[in-house]
């Protein structure tokens, strides 16, 4: 049986891999980088700047370290540029391993059961899409030499003194803790009535509180209305509710979103949603049969674990196996400082959706390990149903808390409870004692948290 993939992302490559595993005849087409997105432009470049900027704030926060301490910004490039490679590299490994046909070049479809090539023909029983997104650009300020996406801010020569971030969602809030961390002017407009709008609100109080103390400006419920590109700045008027005003930065970054890139498959007659995604089943089968989808072409949320786990669904669907793609949730983790985890419901979606729900919150400070890595700037809430005390959500912020984030998922994905989590043992001092703290907070007997 063979199988095309469209795509060399994280939906692509391990749509390839699963289904040589399972035995299917594979190729896999990429127009430009293996590892999509994520690997190249988003996901790794941006989580290793951002670590050596955490590295540069320790440093220069740091009582006990003395000396002059600068940021090297070309050399920090440089090594995350040799991160980006060595993880390209082994997803070529990873595919060549496997048997995967890798073929350079943009795929379009072909007469029936065919993707062309640069004139080349492939043909398939099976064909998998995981042409990923792409992001979204604003009328009012269009990209030129000073306005610039999320894309190409990680790979600046030099790093912008001052920096006007639009967007206030995870990309923009990671933006602007890297620069304001290396000590650049950073503003954010963001068009909703706070950041982070999608995620607890007493997080998004908590990131608003923490870039504010770095110096970052926030505008909330506002939006650029007009945007100019001069010789060494660009002037950005922004409509506010108390009227409107001028920034004026090095740079703009737009960071407002992304959509689906179907591409030249769109053609094919698939059937999309209002946002332009494909539709697929819980097979990860759309509207044609014999055409299956995976990654961010599916719609949000736009994360890489998201696309792993749809692309093996639809490997092993093609494969004959019982496979669906149905979670629970699916964690979503900033990687901003402090770093944010949220997995399943807020308080506000538990009733909606008919619980009784209950949340008890526990500061950082009561974690020894929070407050012997100087880490107390954060807190922990866990929402869960007051009659059958399943846990519905679990939402963190703090520094280091992107580790946390699977225990979190496994506990909502296996409908635990306070009482199960109670029970189970967490190593100490970890920031992951938390969970058990929680735990025994919602069942009236917690030790490190102080009963007023």
């Amino acid at each position: 049986m063979k199988v095309v993939v469209v795509g060399g992302g994280p939906a692509g490559y391990v749509a390839a891999i699963r289904a040589r595993q399972l035995g299917l005849d594979v190729t896999l087409v990429e127009a430009e980088r293996l590892g999509g997105e994520c690997t190249n432009y988003a996901c790794i470049p941006s989580k290793a700047l951002l670590h050596a900027a955490e590295a540069y704030r320790r440093a220069v926060s740091s009582p006990w370290i003395t000396g002059t301490v600068s940021f090297r910004w070309k050399e920090a490039v440089q090594w995350k540029e040799k991160v980006v490679e060595k993880l390209r590299r082994g997803i070529e490994f990873l595919l060549s391993a496997a048997g995967v046909e890798v073929v350079r070049g943009l795929a379009k479809p072909g007469p029936g059961k065919t993707v062309e090539i640069d004139g080349r023909r492939l043909q398939y029983d099976f064909l998998i899409l995981a042409t990923g997104s792409e992001p979204v650009g604003l009328r009012e300020l269009p990209f030129g030499r000073r306005v610039i996406g999320t894309r190409e801010i990680f790979s600046l020569e030099e790093p912008p003194a001052s920096v006007a971030i639009i967007g206030g969602g995870a990309s923009g809030v990671e933006i602007a803790s890297l620069f304001s961390m290396i000590g650049a002017e950073v503003h954010v407009v963001e068009a909703m009535e706070r950041i982070l709008p999608g995620l607890d609100p007493e997080i998004s109080r908590q990131m608003e509180r923490a870039l504010s103390s770095r110096g970052v400006k926030i505008y909330t419920s506002s939006r650029v209305v007009k945007g100019e590109e001069g010789e060494g700045s660009v002037k950005l008027r922004i409509s506010s509710p108390g009227g409107e005003r001028e920034i004026e930065a090095e740079l703009a970054v737009v960071a407002v979103g992304r959509r689906p890139r179907p591409g030249p498959f769109s053609a094919m007659g698939l059937e999309v949603d209002g946002r332009g995604a494909v539709r697929v089943d819980e097979s990860m089968r759309t509207s044609v049969p014999w055409v299956f989808a995976a990654g961010d072409v599916t719609g949000p949320p736009y994360f890489a674990h998201k696309a792993y786990a749809q692309a093996k669904v639809a490997a092993e669907a093609i494969a004959g196996l019982k496979s669906a793609y149905s979670p629970r949730s699916v964690p979503a983790v900033i990687f901003s400082d402090p770093e944010v985890v949220s997995v399943g419901m807020t308080e506000e979606e538990a009733v909606a959706k008919g619980y009784k729900p209950k949340a008890v919150r526990m500061s950082f400070s009561a974690l020894g390990k929070a407050v012997a890595t100087e880490s107390e700037g954060g807190f922990a809430k866990l929402i869960y149903d007051a009659e059958s005390r399943i846990i519905l959500g679990v939402h963190i912020v703090g520094r280091g808390v992107s580790e946390l984030a699977g225990e979190a998922s496994a506990l909502v994905e296996f409908y635990a409870t306070v009482d199960d989590l109670a029970l189970t043992i967490h190593p100490h001092p970890t920031l992951s004692e938390l969970f058990a703290e929680l735990a025994e907070a919602a069942l009236g007997k917690p030790v490190h948290i102080a009963k007023l």
